[in-house]
């Protein structure tokens, strides 16, 4: 008995120190996620590439978003507002001095109607085409503007 009681507490204290998938689900995400803080909410955007999208969604929807992603650069939005708040959807992406529009998808309350405090927003941006992820952009839209400059590690981490 005191050796079954001896591998279970072993096994705690091993998962305790192991961060473990939800860890590392975490460190991708933080990665690839930059935040603005606007009049009444924060909007948060993830780059999504096929790390993050199986990070984000589940089958059948992901492989959708993984094709869209492919296809040209596309950013998850999410957000909740501090108050009732109409969450303007019109952005564009700044790179190089370019400034390419984004056209906007809603999921959940990102279609430009009034959002109640507390209700989740979940949208979609989308670009034309894809950027030189390695050069540094900047998400912009009428409330503010958030600058996206990925690391050598998440570079390495699409690559891959």
């Amino acid at each position: 008995m005191a050796v079954v009681c001896a591998l279970i507490g072993s096994f705690a204290l091993a998962q305790d120190t192991n961060p473990g998938p939800a860890a590392d689900t975490q460190a991708l995400l933080k990665e690839f996620t930059r935040s603005v803080k606007s009049d009444g909410y924060t909007l948060s955007f993830v780059l999504l590439n096929n790390k993050t999208v199986e990070a984000l969604f589940q089958a059948p929807g992901k492989y959708a978003m993984r094709a869209r992603a492919s296809q040209s650069t596309t950013f998850y939005v999410q957000g909740m507002p501090d108050r009732d708040i109409v969450v303007d959807t019109k952005f564009s992406v700044e790179q190089g001095g370019q400034v390419i529009p984004a056209s906007s998808l809603n999921i959940k309350n990102f279609d430009g109607t009034k959002v109640a405090k507390g209700t989740r927003v979940d949208g979609i941006l989308q670009l034309e085409q894809k950027l030189d992820l390695a050069r540094p952009f900047k998400i912009t839209g009428t409330h503010g503007s958030v600058e996206f400059k990925l690391s050598e590690e998440a570079l390495k981490a699409i690559q891959n």
